[in-house]
């Protein structure tokens, strides 16, 4: 009985490393990020190893996280200052346009067509990364190819966006939901990522 317990390839087993690995994995993102410069590399890492372990049954999920942050911390240098200047100007923006609303010097309407364009950036932003991780481009042709790899699949990008603007309230509402919640982000945007990277993966592999 207790040798079928703790087989690996047991249901119990298997959704206990899941389990395991999201917490583990979110935190090496939250770890990963300290330097701010190595955002990029972090969330890469994060991206690849979720998509990895959690839909592609990887077992060795820390050793791909560290294995894709240090290919990718130097190349992700400037992409996370880019990514960290537009996130800190939009959200000032959009904060600044909540408080005009409160103070009802500008509508409503006017700071939720702000909110939709917002969460198209952070959608936007939320492609970079990923981009990061899979392909080999310049830091002029990542930034080129994520924009309009996002814009070209606008209903997945809004609905990344989405994702990520709950996960990003949810974390900063309530703490404790850093200690999971961000694997969780990457495991739901493999959803949405993955049918954009199709069709490049296969000509990838075409030409080789």
């Amino acid at each position: 009985m207790f040798q079928k317990l703790f087989n690996p390839d047991n249901a119990l087993m298997i959704t206990m490393s899941q389990i395991t690995d999201c917490i583990f994995l979110s935190l090496f993102w939250l770890l990963g990020c300290v330097p701010l410069v190595t955002v990029g590399a972090s969330s890469a890492a994060l991206y690849d190893a979720a998509f990895r372990a959690f839909r592609q049954g990887d077992k060795h999920s820390w050793r791909r996280f560290f294995g894709t942050f240090r290919r990718n911390w130097k190349a992700g240098i400037l992409p996370s200052l880019v990514f960290l200047a537009v996130f800190a100007l939009a959200a000032w923006l959009l904060i600044r346009i909540w408080n005009a609303a409160a103070a009802g010097t500008v509508s409503w309407m006017v700071f939720s067509a702000s909110a939709l364009v917002g969460v198209l950036v952070l959608g936007i932003l939320n492609v970079l990364f990923p981009v990061l991780s899979r392909f080999e481009n310049s830091f002029a042709r990542l930034l080129k190819n994520t924009v309009l790899l996002a814009l070209a699949n606008m209903p997945r990008t809004l609905a990344l966006g989405v994702v990520n603007a709950v996960t990003i309230y949810l974390c900063v509402r309530f703490i404790f939901p850093l200690f999971f919640l961000p694997a969780l982000a990457a495991l739901i945007g493999t959803l949405f990522l993955e049918p954009m990277f199709r069709p490049y993966m296969q000509q990838e592999e075409d030409a080789v």
